[in-house]
């Protein structure tokens, strides 16, 4: 895969755990040792395995995308939980909702993204208090009752993709950052974000916040995931 420093886009992966096959002997040479921890500590099969399939895509994303081997990556989460790789000037951001996540990836900007399972929310009315900025909340109250809970995720990703591209994730109280539904660029801490809704992916809603609109490609994953797997892109936006 070639570099998005020279052609100035955001990659995107957007991908559903169960549909990737991973051969037993890579699991442990490129998780870490703190990953397969973890995943030891999952009691529940199925939820584990997500688990061990996110964690070790996130890192063949990585790898296919710097052109280094996946076992050399040294990946650092900050105290509020944002990806680093100390050894590489890119950007990174993650998401996972249920059997689903998402990757950014980006060499010229810092990047958020964040994803949502679509679903019933008989208490987004409640919970649009604890999200909303004022003018967010009094719209909300005219949105109709079937389309509730799909403007309430939207608007969650939307502020939750810009909270994790300033690098502070929910540690910040959401209701300091409006968003609304439809501004392409907002202003949070003096700087300006751009937000991208991602494409319709199923039972998904998903945002992406950068500081620079740069062109978005969406790349995807082969079924049978492997340490020399390609990434192929899928379409720009």
């Amino acid at each position: 895969m070639h570099s998005n420093r020279q052609s100035g886009t955001i990659d995107v992966w957007v991908f559903r755990h169960s549909q990737l096959t991973i051969p037993t002997l890579h699991m442990r040479e490129v998780l870490s040792p703190a990953e397969r921890e973890r995943a030891e500590k999952i009691r529940h099969l199925d939820l584990r395995l997500s688990y061990l399939q996110a964690k070790f895509a996130f890192r063949i994303i990585l790898a296919a995308h710097l052109q280094v081997p996946p076992r050399d990556l040294r990946v650092t989460i900050s105290r509020f939980g944002k990806p680093r790789l100390p050894a590489h000037d890119i950007a990174v951001s993650q998401s996972h909702s249920r059997d689903w996540s998402a990757v950014a990836v980006s060499a010229l900007t810092l990047v958020g993204i964040d994803i949502e399972h679509r679903r019933p929310l008989g208490n987004c009315r409640q919970l649009a208090c604890h999200i909303m900025t004022d003018q967010e909340a009094s719209i909300f109250e005219g949105i109709p009752r079937e389309l509730a809970a799909r403007k309430f995720l939207e608007l969650w990703t939307r502020k939750e993709a810009v909270l994790k591209c300033a690098g502070l994730g929910l540690n910040q109280d959401p209701r300091g950052l409006h968003t609304g539904w439809d501004e392409p660029a907002v202003q949070f801490g003096g700087l300006q974000y751009y937000l991208n809704a991602l494409p319709d992916y199923g039972p998904l809603v998903g945002h992406l916040a950068s500081h620079d609109p740069h062109q978005i490609i969406m790349r995807s994953l082969p079924a049978q995931l492997d340490a020399w797997s390609i990434c192929r892109p899928a379409a720009a936006f």
